[in-house]
């Protein structure tokens, strides 16, 4: 019964030196770890606001596309009024530029 004691702790005490030894294994490598985690989240994190930016980029050139639509289409109903203003008022305009030269 001595043996089996003396075995069982003999075992336990090797396995928890193992363990300690892994451990220490660990904590030595901890740090490459972290550096190695720490430049695949900063890589990540980059291909994210790249990807945003590509995005947020491609929105906004489609705002800008649609308001040059809008506002040309908007210069060009104005440019259209003011033509027909012209040739509605253009002999009453010239009449009166014509009456007030010769005052």
């Amino acid at each position: 019964m001595h043996h089996n004691i003396i075995k069982d702790t003999i075992n336990l005490d090797k396995n928890a030196r193992e363990q300690v030894q892994a451990l220490k294994l660990e904590k030595e490598n901890l740090g490459e770890a972290i550096k190695q985690e720490s430049t695949k989240l900063q890589k990540q994190y980059k291909e994210e606001i790249k990807h945003t930016l590509k995005e947020t980029k491609a929105s906004l050139e489609k705002e800008v596309h649609l308001k040059q639509e809008s506002e040309l289409l908007s210069y060009d109903k104005t440019l259209v009024d003011i033509q027909k203003q012209y040739e509605a008022n253009k002999d009453a305009w010239i009449e009166e530029i014509y009456k007030e030269c010769i005052k």
